[in-house]
């Protein structure tokens, strides 16, 4: 297989099923907004350092997809044409809300929300998990690291044992920004400004004929850094080297900087050599210690009173070897409707519940300005300092970028703010239950979590259904129209009051339009009525919606009409002839919406009622009629057609049944 040169700015870095469900969305919600909420759900870290923010928005920022990216996704076979060309004109345009980074969170608190349309705000998701969760947990660790060493100088020594350039880039400017003093990464040194510092290894050591000569030679290339690397092969010969290099040094008014020791018991070893050196007067000599080196490993040091002044830590800071991940998890809070309104919405799944809608962290603080409490709850609650910002607008980055120097100065004050108790290496099992700070939902938030979590739970039971209403116009229901149906006028209430029902229950109203021409071949058996757009024509106000959408006699593909379905409550068929199911849409739009259940009312039971409750059943196993909500012109008429429904397995319900059924839906 011939492979391609890697581009980092490529769209394809993502998984293929974000991919997969924005084709979806673009063929039947692509006008949709939602907004995604991204934090970390493991509670084994007391608490998380938040990182890589900026990072994930520049990327977002610059996102397309290249000529290549699109030639390979044709090649796959998996996508239309129509959305290779939105992918083609793609970019983010969305808004983002996010913490100031770094910033101390804790498990289950909001860190960063998307609020797009839904196939941008989806495709950015897999970026966003990556770039977050090996900043976040790299961060950590790092932070972990320099709390453990109580003052003591560390550096990032990780490069070689990250996994890859990018890694080991994140590993040293996370570390910077947490309280690390500097790096071994050149390039990290280049790109960020971090300072970079670097001994010797052994092999240097054993490439010359004395250990005393390497010394030497090391130092006097560099004079001002000179930290030799004692353990290669005896520490006392290797001291009496320091000594007597020293001695030569000071002549020249030069000094050793230090000594790194890199294996064996380092208690015992670093004491050894601090007593050494003391009594050859080498005060000012410090010890560097490095080799396999975490929180864990150095807190014990201090605690045995390892007389060490700095640390190189590297494969266990720079890959969090105990935890190499965050958990960091990317979740669907809420959905926007046609009337620019957002619904809750959440997952119930157990031990993976989320909390719905767009939210805000907000932090109190003790007299001693330690952080006290965090809660989280709804934006425009008054409940302690916000953390989150908006950082992004229209897909533009709105904050200016700070440089590492001012984020570590930023982060020196919030880690003060930490109570001492959870800047402990050592912490016990930490659960949902014991949780070892207290981050609160609002009551505000806690009500409406529960009111989605039943009205879920709710839909979940119920069946999909439509109300059918057919041609309730001014020329059937009103003594002037043309076609009049004697009494018609009486049931308005009743269908007003099954047209406000359906709304507020979030059923669908199908509803059917007599729509003729001035000389409609269906007037030489009906007088002319309903010719388009005279008022005859129009619908009663009683059953009409204020937000509803007509279908004429032109063919929608299924896309449009799933569009359609999802974000208008009443549909309207137009149809010039007894059938609703004349109108080309019908049958396509009911292999969009599945009912499972129909119930129809209106006018004329022994016409176009009669039509369209029998075509209704040859796709729906359940039709109903609202018995007392239909009119007829011939009473007898209507006894035949009520028998002919009865044999064909239709069902009869009065309105106080429906209201009834449904007064739980």
């Amino acid at each position: 297989m011939k492979s391609k040169s890697l581009k980092l700015n490529s769209g394809l870095w993502l998984d293929l099923y974000e991919l997969a469900m924005a084709q979806v969305y673009f063929r039947y919600k692509r006008d949709c907004k939602v907004s995604f909420e991204l934090f970390i759900r493991s509670e084994k870290r007391p608490f998380y350092v938040v990182y890589g923010i900026r990072e994930a928005l520049e990327y977002l920022a610059d996102l397309k997809f290249t000529s290549q990216d699109l030639d390979y996704l044709r090649s796959l076979k998996l996508f239309d044409e129509g959305f290779l060309n939105y992918l083609k004109k793609f970019r983010f345009k969305g808004e983002v809300w996010a913490v100031e980074e770094p910033e101390i969170v804790f498990a289950g608190e909001p860190i960063l929300r998307v609020t797009a349309n839904i196939i941008e705000a989806q495709i950015v998701e897999s970026v966003l998990l990556n770039t977050l969760n090996l900043y976040t947990t790299l961060a950590t660790k790092s932070c972990r690291v320099v709390l453990s060493a109580q003052g003591r100088k560390i550096y990032d020594f990780s490069l070689r044992r990250t996994q890859g350039q990018s890694a080991s880039l994140a590993a040293a400017s996370a570390s910077f920004v947490v309280g690390a003093e500097g790096t071994s990464n050149v390039l990290a040194g280049l790109i960020y400004g971090i300072p970079v510092v670097g001994t010797m290894a052994h092999s240097y050591v054993m490439t010359f004929s004395s250990e005393f000569d390497s010394f030497y030679l090391f130092s006097k290339t560099f004079p001002e850094k000179s930290i030799l690397l004692i353990d290669t092969y005896d520490i006392n010969s290797a001291l009496e080297s320091v000594v007597r290099l020293s001695s030569y040094l000071k002549k020249e008014r030069q000094k050793i900087l230090g000594v790194r020791i890199d294996s064996g018991n380092l208690v015992e070893i670093s004491k050894y050599v601090r007593s050494y050196l003391d009594r050859a007067g080498l005060i000012d000599v410090i010890i560097f210690a490095s080799g396999n080196l975490d929180e864990y490993k150095i807190k014990e040091l201090i605690e045995k009173k390892a007389p060490i002044d700095a640390f190189g830590v590297g494969t266990n800071m720079g890959t969090s070897s105990d935890l190499p991940f965050s958990d960091v998890i990317y979740k669907l809070v809420e959905v926007g409707n046609l009337n620019g309104e957002f619904l809750p919405v959440m997952k119930l799944s157990s031990e993976k519940t989320t909390y719905p809608l767009r939210k805000q962290v907000f932090r109190k603080f003790a007299q001693n300005k330690l952080i006290k409490q965090d809660y989280i709850g709804l934006p425009g609650e008054n409940l302690g300092k916000p953390l989150l910002r908006k950082v992004m607008g229209q897909g533009e980055i709105l904050q200016p970028k700070q440089d590492l120097n001012s984020q570590r100065a930023k982060f020196k004050k919030k880690i003060e703010s930490l109570p001492s108790f959870l800047k402990e290496i050592h912490l016990p099992q930490i659960t949902p239950e014991k949780a070892l700070y207290p981050v609160v939902i609002s009551n505000k938030l806690e009500k409406i979590t529960k009111s989605t979590q039943e009205l879920i739970k709710k839909r979940s039971r119920q069946k999909k259904i439509i109300f059918v209403d057919i041609d309730t116009q001014y020329d059937f229901v009103d003594r002037r129209g043309a076609l009049y149906v004697k009494e018609a006028e009486k049931l308005k209430a009743v269908w007003s009051k099954l047209t406000k029902f359906a709304y507020n229950k979030g059923i669908l109203i199908i509803s059917s339009q007599d729509t003729h021409k001035k000389k409609d071949p269906e007037f030489k058996s009906f007088p002319p009525h309903c010719i388009r757009e005279s008022w005859g024509y129009k619908k009663i106000p009683q059953t009409l919606l204020p937000n509803y959408q007509v279908l004429s006699f032109e063919k929608r593909s299924f896309e449009e009409l799933f569009r359609i379905k999802e974000d208008f409550p009443q549909i309207i068929l137009e149809k010039n002839v007894l059938n609703i199911f004349s109108n080309p849409n019908a049958e396509e739009l009911l292999k969009v919406i599945l009912p499972e259940q129909v119930y129809v009312y209106g006018l004329v039971t022994e016409f176009c009622v009669k039509e369209a409750v029998l075509g209704f059943k040859k796709f729906v196993d359940e039709v109903f009629v609202i018995e007392d909500a239909l009119k007829e012109i011939d009473s007898k008429a209507k006894e035949q057609v009520f028998r002919e429904f009865k044999n064909k397995g239709i069902k009869f319900i009065k309105t106080d049944e429906v209201w009834e059924k449904f007064k739980d839906f």
